[in-house]
């Protein structure tokens, strides 16, 4: 594979020899530099990607743009996957392996090399078993104890059984640790991956180059190896020979490429295709290091100064001092100035200083290097004033949008990556079947936006998990959390009431009272009815309530603050009816409207909570006269 096509003006100048035509404009020196093959092509990305460290950070700030939190759902969708299994997988992404690191570091690997190569590692224990009387002990306890005389050699585990006394092979046995926290992903090296592919069918199957300095430890036989290495591998480092990966163990994310390019299962990184672009700005580095190095600092000079006065020979210097004596000099008052800088110094004779130099700002071609870093961010697609931070508020949104639609094969082969993920991961512990995928990025939605979905909403022509998903709120936990509240705010008054009887009831026994029911100087309402409550009508019906007129007359307010006005009232109104009406009227408000519920016994408890806290004023006025 090479990198190099065919320049299509290579035959400018043979053909117009002896004209006075320039040469071809893509014979420049990057060319000569190009990589002409994978695996130069991976050192060259590697090398660049950590040395030009605005391309890596403006790198690193896209990547972290589309990281949002991963979502869950059945794998049909006819059917949902309940709560207790969803808590189950959010568990195991979040905790267990990190899936936000994990993508970040893939994507770091797919934007530096154009390829990332990822696998699920299942973690064994390693036993061994004697294969005469078939007792069966752990590897670490053969290789630590004397008494089994174990030795690894020929790439076999040979150990004395101390049963059966049998001195040989043994046969090795591993038991996987197919749980959650036991499971991890493993990023593999490009430089030691091979790709077998197919370009009538782009079919490919991986290989892994094993390390020689790996093969060393494992030949060497020390535990800490032989413990972690798989008997395949194990067997391809005794014959030499690459290992194979079995199919869809291995992912492989890579940058997409032009069909023309023969890229034989690799990515080509955007490091390559703007090769040229690259050359250029690290040129400007290297010479603007030469300026910094040499025109910085001047170069300073002392030298003996004309004689004032003198003419002819008698006023050069040269012609009358001594330079032993004026270099021995001034290099002493130098030396002098390093030790104590407040002293003082003094000479026999008139000196002259000049600075050379140090002319570095108006020589640093800190031009070119903005305008060839831009170039080379917008070439990768990098929006420059996204690294900067500077968008202005009135062209983000838009910006924002055309830089996620340049980049939506990143967000596609994410989303690719967690599905096999999740995938893997239901084949090796049983787990119900399930895909997953990122939530869409909502860095550039406006308010605008958001209330816009709000209005919908209160005006129902929208779900409330529809209008509250626009804000990032899950409607089922509000709602479940509005529910929590509101048991443990009854849950509260009730003991605030049961501990204000408590007291009165003391009170009353205090001052000799009885402990009967009721006021002596309170009057029962005819009726049975309780004070502030709706008597029953001349037919013995109960009046039409406030909720039922209002649902009748199709009043239901449609905006937050008409709401919490309607609201205010109707907890005024219900508190004055009786308990058994007031909870129709709530139920029949509820099954209407869950929001103007939900607001209208939060304004019934502040008015209770008001009443009690009034109550015990005045209480307390009367019996010590506060």
């Amino acid at each position: 594979m090479s990198f190099t096509s065919t320049d299509p003006t290579s035959n400018w100048s043979s053909r117009l020899r002896g004209s006075e035509h320039f040469p071809s404009p893509f014979l420049d020196m990057a060319s000569l530099a190009m990589p002409e093959d994978i695996r130069t092509a991976l050192k060259w990305c590697e090398y660049i990607f950590q040395a030009n460290g605005t391309y890596r950070q403006a790198m690193e700030r896209v990547i972290s743009y589309f990281l949002t939190d991963v979502d869950v759902t059945a794998l049909s969708t006819q059917s949902q996957l309940g709560d207790d299994e969803k808590e189950k997988w959010s568990s195991f992404l979040t905790e267990s392996i990190d899936i936000l690191g994990a993508v970040q570091q893939i994507d770091r690997d797919r934007i530096c090399y154009g390829n990332g190569f990822v696998s699920i590692i299942v973690p064994f224990r390693r036993y061994l078993v004697c294969p005469g009387c078939g007792i069966l002990f752990p590897l670490r306890e053969v290789y630590n104890n004397s008494k089994f005389r174990f030795r690894f050699e020929g790439y076999k585990f040979k150990a004395k059984c101390p049963g059966c006394k049998r001195d040989g092979d043994w046969i090795v046995k591993d038991e996987p640790e197919n749980t959650p926290d036991k499971l991890s992903l493993k990023r593999w090296s490009p430089h030691e991956i091979e790709i077998l592919h197919d370009p009538m069918t782009d079919d490919t199957d991986y290989l892994w180059k094993i390390p020689e300095d790996y093969k060393k430890l494992v030949r060497a036989g020390r535990l800490y190896h032989l413990e972690r290495v798989s008997t395949p591998v194990l067997e391809a480092i005794q014959h030499n020979q690459l290992f194979r990966f079995g199919p869809g163990i291995v992912y492989h994310m890579k940058e997409p490429t032009i069909a023309g390019v023969e890229d034989r299962g690799w990515g080509i990184s955007r490091l390559i295709t703007n090769f040229r672009q690259v050359w250029y700005v690290q040129v400007l580095h290297r010479y603007n290091e030469a300026i910094a190095l040499d025109y910085v600092i001047p170069f300073r000079l002392i030298t003996p100064a004309s004689r004032g006065g003198a003419t002819g020979a008698s006023s050069d210097p040269l012609l009358s001092t001594n330079m032993g004596d004026f270099m021995g000099n001034v290099q002493g008052m130098i030396r002098r100035r390093r030790q104590d800088p407040a002293g003082w110094n003094t000479l026999p004779f008139p000196v002259e200083y000049q600075a050379l130099g140090g002319e570095a700002q108006a020589l640093a071609p800190r031009d070119l290097l903005d305008q060839g870093m831009e170039t080379l961010l917008n070439s990768a697609g990098v929006p420059v004033d996204l690294y900067r931070g500077s968008l202005q508020l009135q062209s983000a949104p838009v910006a924002m949008r055309l830089f996620e639609a340049s980049w939506h094969h990143l967000v596609h082969d994410n989303n690719a990556f967690l599905r096999w993920l999740v995938q893997r991961v239901s084949e090796l512990l049983s787990w119900e079947a399930v895909t997953a995928k990122h939530k869409r990025v909502t860095h550039s939605d406006d308010m605008q936006r958001q209330m816009a979905m709000l209005q919908l909403m209160m005006g129902q022509t929208v779900s409330q998990t529809t209008g509250l998903k626009a804000m990032g709120i899950d409607w089922k936990n509000e709602t479940r959390l509005m529910g929590e509240e509101a048991r443990y705010m009854q849950e509260s008054q009730a003991e605030i009431q049961e501990e204000m009887d408590t007291v009165a009831f003391g009170q009353q026994i205090a001052r000799g009272q009885g402990g009967g029911q009721g006021d002596p100087g309170q009057p029962m309402p005819p009726g049975g009815a309780p004070p502030g409550g709706m008597p029953p009508d001349a037919g013995g019906g109960v009046p039409m309530g406030p909720v039922n007129s209002m649902v009748q007359n199709d009043m239901m307010p449609q905006t937050p603050e008409d709401m919490l006005s309607q609201a205010q009232q109707l907890a005024q109104q219900l508190l004055g009816l009786p308990e058994s009406q007031k909870d129709s009227e709530l139920r029949a408000l509820k099954q209407k409207n869950e929001v103007l519920h939900s607001l209208v016994r939060a304004q019934m408890d502040n008015i209770r909570s008001q009443a009690r806290s009034q109550g015990g004023a005045m209480l307390m006025s009367q019996e010590f006269g506060g």
